[in-house]
């Protein structure tokens, strides 16, 4: 289920709805502010502008997720409930508003972002068990609820980014036997560690008893560049719809000046973000959930949605499609062949057929593009070469690669930090081996993302010999190396401290070419830190 997050209650108009029906997304995230409704104490009143516009919204064939967040000024002086009797109010209240709108309501969502700071950041009063009083609220949401609206989904612990690791003490609590979804906001740079957060999460909630759904009730890309948005969000939806997530929301429909670069819509003209939408929800996910091709080529990824239509993307190379009727860019262009077609990291989506030549690249491995699907192995080394292999681990928010001998050193699909000082250094390291002889270049780009320091000292080697280094103080830098390799040689990408540590958190995209056709490298595009 694809949808687009909507301020209807914070006053958008009703053209919003003519917009969504422009990139042809009928499910709407928004909100019905308890407040709004029990104006007075017991006494519930939807007879304001908010209500009408959700009944609109209904008339339309919308389905709505409704973000509710259990304050109100009535109540607990105004916090998160937490007493008996506020809690049972909320529930009383949530139960109305199912009552009122029905089976438009595809869920409730049930706080936002409750592991953030500031009034969104779930707290209560000394005393009050963290996770029990919240699952207490869920449990009286439940009773509330009784059977008497079975499709509508009650959705808990919302967080941002994808926070297995803040919600695991809720799974443990027992949170997944009241609830029928989690839902979790991935505001990642790229797409491609969305399959291991995934597996993570559900690996979280099978360890606490079962699984439930998997609502991205928030996702978007924050990129300058509408088209590096678009082809990372057109590759979130599939990899979310192939790892088996229930719903993905995109924030938000309408370009907002807090939030500059997520918007699907600038007033009125569509951006990037939005024809990729409108391309997935219209020419991919009415096929259903796509699973994962075989293309015999670790740099090469495709996706089949049903038996309708397909999505590739990879390091560079034409392939050849046999038996498509129509194919498409990233952005919803149409393609000027339905044969062959240029792969790139930006995908190609074509209609009907299949991958007849998957063709060859003159990338051999790449950092950014293969993170977590085995091509790379993740290290921190230390000063006497020793090799400590990296653990993927759950965070407050989100997940990265850490080491067992530091838990500072950490290693994502964009870059990293290293741990400790000159004395004793230990270097986050991406590495990769030749599984034949070969004359290859590598190509590295390093972005210092936060200011302050004396710099992070960056390499890349064969075998542990350095083959190139760099002390890197502020800004980007790229550094090569031409390399001829044995079979079972391996090249080494990584960055240490320099002399002190501290204000280490770096950017990093590496890429292996076959020699004499090396390209560019960019840095990871992702905001500085600090």
């Amino acid at each position: 289920m694809m949808g687009a997050a909507t301020h209807l209650s914070q006053g958008w108009g009703l053209h919003t709805l003519d917009r969504a029906d422009d990139i042809s997304v009928d499910l709407l995230r928004d909100g019905q502010e308890w407040d709004q409704v029990e104006l007075s104490k017991g006494t519930l009143d939807f007879s304001g502008g908010t209500a009408q516009k959700l009944e609109a919204a209904c008339k339309r064939g919308k389905k709505l997720l409704l973000v509710e967040i259990p304050v109100n000024p009535h109540y607990d002086g105004g916090k998160f409930v937490y007493s008996p009797d506020a809690r049972a109010a909320f529930a009383k209240y949530l139960r109305a508003v199912a009552d009122r709108y029905g089976n438009c309501i595809a869920g409730f969502e049930i706080g936002n972002e409750i592991n953030g700071g500031g009034n969104l950041g779930l707290k209560y009063p000394d005393g009050y068990d963290l996770e029990d009083t919240y699952i207490a609220l869920l449990k009286d949401i439940q009773t509330a609820m009784g059977s008497s609206h079975p499709d509508i989904k009650i959705i808990g612990g919302s967080t941002n980014m994808i926070g297995t690791g803040y919600l695991e003490r809720f799974f443990k609590a027992g949170m997944l036997n009241y609830i029928d979804g989690v839902a979790v906001h991935p505001y990642n740079g790229y797409a491609y560690s969305l399959p291991m957060e995934i597996a993570a999460l559900k690996k979280a909630m099978r360890d606490n008893g079962k699984e439930v759904e998997i609502w991205m009730s928030e996702f978007a890309h924050d990129h300058p560049d509408q088209k590096l948005a678009a082809s990372e969000g057109i590759k979130s939806i599939t990899l979310m719809a192939a790892n088996g997530v229930d719903a993905a929301v995109w924030y938000a429909l309408y370009e907002e000046t807090w939030f500059p670069n997520l918007g699907l819509w600038d007033g009125t003209t569509i951006k990037q973000q939005g024809r990729a939408v409108r391309l997935a929800a219209s020419k991919l996910l009415r096929h259903g959930n796509p699973i994962k091709l075989n293309t015999g080529d670790p740099g090469l990824f495709a996706y089949r949605f049903g038996q309708g239509a397909t999505i590739v993307w990879g390091t560079p190379r034409k392939i050849m499609v046999e038996g498509a009727t129509e194919a498409y860019d990233a952005y919803g262009n149409r393609l000027s062949s339905t044969t062959e077609m240029q792969v790139s990291e930006v995908p190609v989506i074509f209609i009907g057929g299949n991958v007849g030549d998957p063709g060859t690249s003159y990338v051999l491995a790449d950092t950014l593009l293969q993170y977590g699907t085995g091509v790379w192995k993740y290290f921190a080394r230390s000063r006497d070469g020793g090799m400590d292999p990296l653990t993927y681990k759950t965070q407050w928010y989100g997940s990265d690669l850490r080491s067992a001998w530091d838990a500072v050193l950490a290693l994502g699909p964009e870059g990293g930090l290293p741990a400790r000082d000159a004395n004793d250094p230990l270097r986050a390291l991406w590495q990769w081996e030749s599984d034949k002889a070969r004359s290859v270049t590598v190509k590295a780009c390093f972005h210092k993302r936060q200011e302050g320091g004396d710099g992070i000292d960056v390499m890349i080697d064969r075998n542990g010999k350095p083959l190139a280094t760099q002390i890197l103080t502020s800004g980007q830098t790229v550094i090569s190396a031409d390399i001829d390799l044995a079979a079972g040689d391996k090249i080494a990408v990584s960055v240490g401290p320099n002399q002190t540590w501290g204000h280490d958190v770096f950017g990093m995209r590496a890429k292996v070419f076959k020699r004499g056709s090396a390209g560019t490298v960019d840095c990871p595009s992702w905001r500085k830190v600090g």
